[in-house]
């Protein structure tokens, strides 16, 4: 027997950020039948069978998806298409937000990194910086409150003048942040929690 999926994609599912805007509407299958049949750029459609009809929209302030009221929910088809289509729009997100987002907070900090890219990381892992100053960022990033987002950049960017998790890191990130950083780090580990599953299931 198959396994079911640890979370279902509905309607019910929100994923809204200042970053990330998922919309859902629904019409009666006959309209969205006839609205398919035209090309239209940047649309995905998710056909496959009986009961699951669906299309995908993205313009440049949401990813909207227009669902026909038959819609099977339980379909492990439609789950499958739905978490690729959100995890390609939550990649592609990132990967135009995370590098403008750490690119305002350096000059606000006067902290540079010598250069940022946006790629998988390891299942616990938000974020890396190296020796020689590159910041590697995750996409999960952006599933995170506003304020953690900014924390976990700082984070990185304490690192480009502190390599190591000693006393003198946590003091310089309580500056950049305007807070105790590691009172903050214990309300982020009660968040993560639940976050990781989460996160792990739509970037997978």
């Amino acid at each position: 027997m198959k396994k079911s999926p640890t979370f279902r994609i509905n309607p019910n599912f929100r994923l809204q950020s200042n970053y990330l805007h998922v919309a859902w509407y629904r019409v009666d299958a006959h309209t969205l039948q006839t609205e398919i049949a035209f090309a239209v750029p940047a649309r995905q459609v998710f056909n496959k069978n009986k009961g699951c009809l669906m299309m995908a929209e993205r313009d440049a302030n949401a990813l909207t998806f227009v669902y026909a009221d038959i819609t099977d929910w339980d379909n492990r088809s439609l789950q499958k298409w739905l978490r690729e289509v959100l995890r390609e729009y939550i990649f592609e997100q990132a990967a135009l937000m995370l590098p403008q987002k750490l690119h305002v907070l350096e000059q606000k900090h006067n902290l540079y990194a010598k250069g940022v890219c946006v790629k998988k990381l390891r299942s616990r892992i938000l974020g890396q910086c190296s020796h020689d100053g590159m910041i590697s960022l995750s996409p999960k990033i952006l599933l995170l409150p506003e304020e953690y987002t900014d924390s976990v950049l700082l984070h990185e960017m304490a690192h480009l003048r502190f390599p190591h998790h000693r006393k003198s890191f946590w003091s310089f990130l309580s500056t950049l942040l305007g807070e105790d950083a590691k009172a903050q780090k214990l309300r982020m580990d009660v968040l993560m929690s639940r976050f990781y599953a989460y996160s792990a299931y739509l970037l997978k």
